[in-house]
């Protein structure tokens, strides 16, 4: 991983990293999430695993080293809850420093979220015993949480997505405009992509952009796709590492589809941004951060949402992420005393 920010006494543990034998796709979005919590801390962790394997001997033995272990967000809260396969009470019994949960989402299928089983709520509890809070990214997350442990309110902050947070330095004031630069579009190329294909031809008729880009943030390779997109005149941008992803947003004045983490760090960077339906979690989001899921058009949100609700109800979350975030800085600032 490359980190701008100093390193410090933790560990962190992501799914952007994935172990060779997987057979997975890197999700980009996955590295926002570790990106801007880092940038949110103020400091790179000295060791990051993957939360796709199953922590080892020698992972432990440098988690250990450090004054804790951090899980950056993605979609993990689910009634039989896994940190990596095969965590478990005896996994964490050998993990001697907190275990901090940053940023974790609903799992957003109806069948797995029935209620957390029993084992997941000695795990959280036994997290909440070693570090006070356990952040989650939605107030849905919450809920769910809270439904079997409503002990735990004051536990469970409610503090946003790390990626929603501006943490580039770079605001582009979501201003609309007649003619937009660049247009980036996404979709989810995993599953029923016919039914998405029409957001393409969609996008390109709501803005009207000098240059018009389909970033695949899980690339499965679907060259029907990719021709279809150069088709509609746009270009397809594909990468593993997230820095290119961010790069681009970074560059982008109007974005539309239906990744949510795309749409969280526009939001971030100011950038006009519009998100699509897919599952659960764009639902989710938008009910969190007062934001409109374009279902269907036309659509007047289009041109009347005002993004001052979105960051509004980012900076009442940010409340909570400061308490979380002056947590973690006792830790570390303990650690350099």
């Amino acid at each position: 991983m490359d980190y701008t920010a100093p390193s410090a006494s933790y560990s962190a543990v992501t799914p952007y990293l994935l172990p060779a034998e997987l057979p997975k796709k890197i999700n980009v979005g996955d590295g926002f999430i570790l990106d801007s919590a880092v940038k949110l801390i103020g400091r790179s962790p000295r060791h990051t695993f993957s939360s796709r394997a199953a922590l080892s001997d020698l992972d432990i033995e440098k988690i250990n080293e450090t004054r804790f272990l951090i899980a950056a967000g993605a979609n993990t809260l689910k009634d039989d809850f896994e940190l990596a396969p095969g965590f478990s009470l005896q996994t964490l019994g050998r993990i001697k420093v907190p275990v901090i949960l940053l940023g974790v989402g609903h799992y957003g299928v109806p069948a797995a979220t029935q209620g957390l089983l029993p084992h997941s709520k000695v795990l959280f509890a036994a997290f909440l015993e070693r570090f006070p809070y356990m952040s989650v990214r939605c107030d849905a997350s919450r809920r769910y949480v809270l439904s079997t442990m409503p002990e735990r309110s004051a536990n469970i902050l409610m503090t946003s997505c790390p990626v929603v947070y501006p943490v580039d330095k770079i605001d582009h004031g979501f201003r609309r405009k007649d003619r937009y630069r660049q247009l980036v579009v996404t979709i989810t190329d995993r599953s029923h992509l016919q039914q998405q294909l029409p957001i393409l031809p969609a996008a390109a008729q709501l803005f009207s952009a000098e240059r018009r880009i389909l970033a695949l943030h899980q690339d499965y390779e679907a060259r029907d796709l990719w021709a279809f997109a150069e088709s509609q005149g746009y270009e397809v941008f594909r990468s593993n590492r997230y820095q290119d992803f961010i790069d681009l947003y970074c560059q982008t004045d109007v974005h539309f589809g239906n990744r949510v983490h795309a749409h969280l760090k526009c939001v971030s960077l100011g950038v006009v941004s519009f998100c699509t339906p897919f599952d659960l979690r764009q639902a989710f989001f938008a009910e969190s951060l007062d934001f409109p899921l374009i279902a269907k058009l036309p659509s007047d949100e289009i041109a009347q949402y005002d993004f001052a609700r979105c960051v509004a109800r980012r900076e009442l979350a940010r409340t909570d992420m400061q308490k979380m975030l002056r947590a973690i800085d006792g830790l570390l600032d303990a650690a350099a005393a």
